[in-house]
C-alpha cells in the first residue's frame, strides 16, 4: 500500500457530503473559507493519493470504502462543473455526490 492522506479523504468527504457547507465555502464572497466542487474533488483524489490506490484497489481504506468512493469518483463526472455556484449545489447529480461521499465516510470511519 502507498501513501494516502487519510485526514484529507475524510476533510473532503465531509465537505461533499455537507448541503450547508457548500453554500457557506463554495457561495464565499472571498471572506474567510472559500473552496468549490472542483477544489473539493481534486482534493479528495488527486491531493490525497487516493485516485491511484483506489484504481489498484490498495488504499487500506476497506472494500465497502473503496467501492462507494469508486461511485462518487464516477458520479462527480456527471456534475456540470460549469453550471452557476447555486444550480451546481442543488442539483440532481450533486444530491448523489452528497449520498455517495456521506456512505463513504461511514465506510472508512466504520472500517470496513
Amino acid at each position: 500500500m502507498s501513501w494516502i492522506n487519510r485526514p484529507l479523504i475524510v476533510e473532503c468527504l465531509r465537505e461533499l457530503s455537507d448541503r450547508a457547507a457548500q453554500q457557506r465555502l463554495w457561495l464565499s464572497t472571498g471572506h474567510g473559507d472559500v473552496s468549490s466542487f472542483t477544489e473539493a474533488i481534486e482534493q479528495l483524489f488527486t491531493d490525497s493519493g487516493l485516485d491511484g490506490e483506489l484504481q489498484k484497489r490498495t488504499t487500506g481504506l476497506g472494500v465497502r470504502a473503496e467501492d462507494t468512493l469508486m461511485k462518487l469518483r464516477d458520479a462527480a463526472r456527471h456534475v456540470d462543473r460549469a453550471a452557476p455556484r447555486d444550480k451546481l449545489i442543488e442539483s440532481a447529480e450533486m444530491q448523489r455526490v452528497r449520498e455517495l461521499a456521506a456512505a463513504s465516510l461511514r465506510a472508512i470511519e466504520g472500517g470496513t
